[in-house]
């Protein structure tokens, strides 16, 4: 019991060490956990209760904007059709790494867009393909993101019970 108690206490002081807080850094390691992961959670809003899937998603743009395919008819649309609130989720258990974006959806059937954005092992899915009736694309457009990344530094106080947090106003990414 006192080894286990000794090496958690000495990663606890490695990391807290190497505490990163710059909003840079922050973005850095959020960005990195994202592009590291093949799959992410969404949950959205339902009438009686908050629903969650796994999806695959495509790597974050330059304002951590994230695309996500979908059917037309699936629970998820039908949700965000109603409460475009949502919340993706990143988790990375090799790099004690946690991102959370939350932030609105908007479901988008615009064909040229979908062309663009379809992943050739999701004809396996959606065997018409990006222009059938049953593909439209999901628009993440975060508001505020959460993160915790101990390989990164980003470990805010108190240790282990706080997420680094950045909310998006006027364009820009900012502490809270």
């Amino acid at each position: 019991m006192r080894l286990v108690r000794f090496l958690a206490l000495r990663y606890r002081r490695k990391a807290q060490a190497r505490n990163c807080t710059t909003t840079a850094s922050i973005l850095a390691a959020a960005r990195a956990t994202m592009a590291r992961k093949k799959y992410c959670l969404l949950a959205t809003y339902g009438a009686e209760h908050i629903g969650a899937r796994v999806l695959q998603p495509f790597p974050p743009g330059p304002d951590f904007e994230v695309w996500l395919g979908t059917s037309p008819r699936s629970r998820k649309v039908a949700q965000l059709r109603n409460d475009s609130r949502a919340t993706l989720v990143y988790q990375d258990d090799s790099k004690a790494a946690c991102v959370v974006l939350v932030g609105q959806v908007e479901v988008v059937e615009n064909v040229m867009e979908r062309r663009q954005r379809f992943m050739p092992k999701w004809w396996a899915f959606f065997p018409d393909g990006p222009r059938g009736d049953d593909y439209v694309l999901l628009r993440f457009r975060p508001e505020r993101i959460e993160i915790w990344d101990a390989s990164r530094g980003i470990t805010p106080e108190p240790f282990g019970l706080h997420a680094a947090m950045l909310i998006r106003r006027d364009g820009a990414w900012s502490k809270e």
